[in-house]
Formats: C-alpha cells, sequence, structure tokens
C-alpha cells in the first residue's frame, strides 16, 4: 500500500503511458494485425506497444514538472477515455477535422453521440486512474536531484526507442510509408498532434488580413426577370441513397414526380462539415483550401449580396461555420424561430415565414441558404417525424454498433425520405412564386457518412482516406418553367453525369444569381458547360 501513497513523478509518468498504451490502443492493434498479421509479426506488434510506451513517457517527461504534472496526466487520461470509446465504438479518427467539430458543433449533437456505453469508458478509463493520480503523494527531491532522473530516463527512453526503431526498421519503414491511415489511430499522440495542429490554424485564421474579392460584383442588368433562388445544404447526405439515382429502395418518389436534374457524380471538399461548409461557398478549390485562407477571404455569398441580391441563411444545423457571418443569418434549432420542435427542430420549420419574406422584397433578385439537420448520425432515428419511418425496423439507439446492418440502413434510409418530402416543400414554395419571379432549387450535401462499411460509421476521416461514402454527394437541380427556358437543360442532363464537385458551387451560384464578376470562373459553372 506504500507503494501507492509515495511515488516519485518518473514513475506516475510511466505508470500513466503504460496504462493509456494499454487501454487505449485496442482499436490501433486491432488494424494493425490485420496488415500484420500476428502469426508472422508477433515480435513487432509487440514492439509497437513498446515504441508507443516510450514515446509518450518521454513526451510526458519533458511536459510534466512539480506543478503540472498531476492536471496534465488528469486531462490525458480523461481525454484519452473519450477517445478510446469514439474509437471502439464508432471506429471514427479524431484528426484536425474532428478536433475543429467537437469544438463547433452544439449541445444537441453532443449529445447524440453519448450513451451508457460511454460510463465504463470515463469511470474504468478515466475517472479511477484520475483519482489514484490526484490521492497518490508524491516524492519530494530537490531540483537538482529532480532533474537527473528526468534526463537519466530520457535518455534511456530515447534508447530504447532507437534500439526497437532499428531492430524493426524494415518494417517501420514500411509502416509510415505504406500505412499512414494506421498512425491516425494511435491513442493520445495523434490527437493531441490534431489538437496542436488545430490551436495552430486558429492563430493563422485570426491573424492573417481579410481579403475582399469580387468587388466589382454587379447583376446583369439585360436580365428580363427577377431571380428566387433556395440553396438547401443538406447533411451527412449520401448520393446512393437516393432512389433518384438509382437505389432499390423508394427513398426520393416525390422528387421524380418533379422534373428535377440529380448531378450522379458529385464529391464533396471535405467528410465533416466544419471544413466542407466553408469550403464549399470559397473562391479556393479543395486542393488549396485552408480555414486560415479561406476564413479570411471574400466567399460566394458576400460577393452575391455585394451585387445587390437580398441574401438569406437560415440554419437548422450547428451553425454556418463562417460561411454567413457577413450575411443576415437566422438560427432555427429551438423553438424561438423554428415552430416545428418536438423536441427535435425540424428542417421544415425553416419554411415558415419565408414567404412573407419574398413578399417584402418585390424588386430584389433573392438568394435563400437553408442548411439542414438532414441525416447527422449517429441518431438517425431523430431525424424524421414518425409519419416518415418507412422502413422498420429501425436503430433506436445512438450505439450503432448494437444494431444490425437493417436497423441502421432503414433509420438512415428513413431520413432522406424526409429530406425529399422536405425538398418537395421548398419546390412548392418556389412554385407559388413562379409567376412574378423567375425560381430555382439547388440541393446539394455537405458530406456523405458511412453505415457500418468496414466497421466505419459517421464521418469526418481524413480525405486521403476517407471512404466514397462520406464524400460522394447527392446535388440536385430544380427549375421552374420560365427559369428552364433560360437554362439549356439538355446540356445539363449531360453534365450531371460528368464528375464533379464542390469547387463548381461558387461560379454556379454567381451564374444562377446572374452576377458578373472577373473572379467568375465560366468552366466551372455547371450550367455554362
Amino acid at each position: 500500500m506504500k507503494f501507492f501513497q509515495q511515488i516519485s513523478q518518473m514513475r506516475l509518468v510511466l505508470l500513466v503511458s503504460a496504462f493509456i498504451t494499454l487501454t487505449g490502443n485496442f482499436t490501433f492493434f486491432e488494424k494493425t494485425i490485420l496488415v500484420y498479421p500476428l502469426s508472422q509479426n508477433t515480435l513487432f506488434v509487440t514492439s509497437l506497444f513498446v515504441w508507443l510506451f516510450v514515446f509518450l513517457s518521454a513526451l510526458l517527461l519533458l511536459l510534466c514538472f512539480r506543478h503540472t504534472i498531476k492536471p496534465i496526466l488528469i486531462i490525458l487520461l480523461m481525454t484519452s477515455a473519450l477517445v478510446t470509446y469514439a474509437f471502439n465504438n464508432y471506429g471514427i479518427v479524431v484528426d484536425e477535422n474532428m478536433i475543429s467539430s467537437v469544438f463547433e458543433t452544439n449541445a444537441s449533437e453532443s449529445l447524440d453521440l453519448v450513451s451508457y456505453k460511454l460510463i465504463p469508458y470515463v469511470l474504468f478509463l478515466g475517472i479511477l486512474p484520475s483519482f489514484f493520480v490526484w490521492r497518490v503523494e508524491l516524492t519530494r527531491l530537490s531540483i537538482r536531484s529532480q532533474l537527473f532522473q528526468r534526463v537519466k530516463n530520457i535518455i534511456g527512453l530515447t534508447l530504447v526507442f532507437v534500439l526497437v526503431t532499428i531492430s524493426f526498421s524494415k518494417h517501420y519503414t514500411s509502416f509510415a510509408r505504406e500505412n499512414r491511415d494506421l498512425r491516425l489511430y494511435i491513442n493520445p499522440t495523434y490527437y493531441l498532434y490534431a489538437v496542436a495542429k488545430y490551436v495552430n490554424a486558429k492563430f493563422d485564421t485570426a491573424s492573417t488580413p481579410f481579403m475582399e474579392i469580387g468587388l466589382d460584383a454587379t447583376i446583369n442588368v439585360q436580365a428580363n426577370s427577377q431571380r428566387l433562388v433556395i440553396l438547401v445544404v443538406g447533411e451527412a447526405a449520401r448520393a446512393d441513397r437516393f432512389s433518384l439515382n438509382g437505389y432499390e429502395r423508394q427513398t426520393s418518389p416525390l422528387l421524380e414526380q418533379e422534373s428535377v436534374i440529380s448531378f450522379k457524380n458529385m464529391t464533396s471538399c471535405g467528410s465533416d462539415t466544419a471544413l466542407s461548409v466553408p469550403c464549399m461557398f470559397s473562391y479556393l478549390n479543395r486542393e488549396n483550401y485552408s480555414h486560415a485562407k479561406g476564413k479570411n477571404m471574400s466567399n460566394v455569398l458576400d460577393i452575391i449580396s455585394r451585387a445587390g441580391v437580398e441574401v438569406l441563411w437560415r440554419d437548422n444545423n450547428s451553425d454556418s461555420k463562417g460561411a454567413a457571418d457577413r450575411i443576415t443569418f437566422e438560427d432555427y434549432r429551438s423553438n424561438n424561430f423554428n415552430p416545428l420542435c418536438n423536441p427535435e427542430c425540424r428542417d421544415e420549420g425553416m419554411l415558415s415565414g419565408l414567404q412573407s419574406y419574398i413578399d417584402e422584397r418585390p424588386d430584389s433578385n433573392i438568394l435563400i441558404v437553408l442548411h439542414t439537420m438532414g441525416s447527422h448520425g449517429p441518431a438517425y432515428y431523430r431525424r424524421y417525424p414518425q409519419a416518415f419511418e418507412v422502413f422498420t425496423p429501425t436503430c433506436q439507439t445512438n450505439q450503432l454498433n448494437e444494431c444490425s446492418d437493417e436497423q441502421i440502413n432503414n433509420a438512415y434510409d428513413n431520413t432522406i425520405v424526409y429530406a425529399d418530402y422536405f425538398l418537395s416543400k421548398v419546390i412548392e414554395l418556389l412554385k407559388n412564386n413562379a409567376e412574378d419571379l423567375d425560381t430555382a432549387m439547388f440541393y446539394i450535401s455537405d458530406h456523405g457518412e458511412s453505415l457500418g462499411e468496414n466497421g466505419v460509421y459517421l464521418h469526418g476521416m481524413p480525405y486521403f482516406m476517407a471512404p466514397i461514402e462520406q464524400v460522394h454527394v447527392p446535388a440536385i437541380m430544380w427549375f421552374d418553367k420560365s427559369f428552364a427556358k433560360e437554362v439549356n437543360t439538355e446540356a445539363l442532363e449531360i453534365v450531371a453525369n460528368e464528375p464533379l464537385s464542390h469547387d463548381n458551387l461558387f461560379h454556379t451560384l454567381l451564374g444562377l444569381m446572374l452576377v458578373e464578376t472577373e473572379v467568375y470562373d465560366q468552366r466551372l459553372d455547371i450550367m455554362a458547360k
């Protein structure tokens, strides 16, 4: 018992490092063994444990001192427990974009990820070891003795690290070059790296001066009539789950009754909302986009508004991720504005009062953006009213690994059925205004969703390893009869089968709203192809 009542700083660090390495890396070793079968690579897999333990220990010895050791270790234990829960239950990766999503999401979305399964992770991997760290008494040594012990341990750990790496150099070389994705599951070093990148990106974004582009933007005065366009930004919708795109289930019956054009090969800018939404409205393409550059530059909504178009953003999701910072923004995530909350606020509620908004601007071109809750997981069963539970049985929990594939797919497909209904209501609103305005709808999702394929759920994987399910998104256009006469719909039907991406949205919106500016690129305008 005396061992636990008094312990050196060095030993406490080593104990916590061993505990986290052992308990927090099941997913990492599970995926590693698939690449390096244990029967042929027992020593290498064992060396990985030593390698991770040594690296984490050395890192903590550099950071932890007398007055910081306990707070740092407790924070590390608690966060590592949460990350382990995310790894083991959803197969998701905690990278820079995921960290951004965590900080920028709302409480309701965060609670969707909480379940009773989280309790043992937090209790046994977080609270209990943290309690030990808090209560344990640290031996008091002189500064000279502490420094000597610390240097001695760091040198010893470094030698072990080098020895292990050299002994399995061929394995580690292939591990680093050919299996980059495996490192993303290392707990806690990779998420610590991701946090550092996120903080650095925040500083870069805050310190980068804002650049205004499209200052020459004007509306084409030769247009014969005014335009009303509603852009619907979907959430976590997959292109392959719309019957409009050939899915065997009848998930989009109402859209199939309309003269819509579905762009079947659209890919997203990112695999999560925090990245995709600001990126899709940015002048920068996916390869060049960063928050530091993109969020400090006029986006397409800014330019359209500057040209004289009335621009409104209504949000039933987490927020606009900066895309609507300089235009009119209305929050529909509560019953203060949204009349359809029970308690989940429905996307259809964003249509409330829109007709009055349109009527109050009889001489204006209008662009309305509706940011939907859509198919946000993992609690798919909450994303639609009971009347839209067409496919049963459904997964009635946010713990997707407790449900069968059939139950998960049924619940998710029901969210698409509700999205189909919502889009039909948008079209109905536009039809009611077609006598006075040229009206159009453009629906496009921010990213897709994994539903258990290869053990992966939800979204947010780094783009280089994101499965097609997370980046292949639906994109649908509808035009009223007057607008359709100005659009070459036959050409659009051909374009609908070509590879397209979020990079096209910036220029397509400019074209839709008849905005002329030097930053417009006709080659990227879907309607001008």
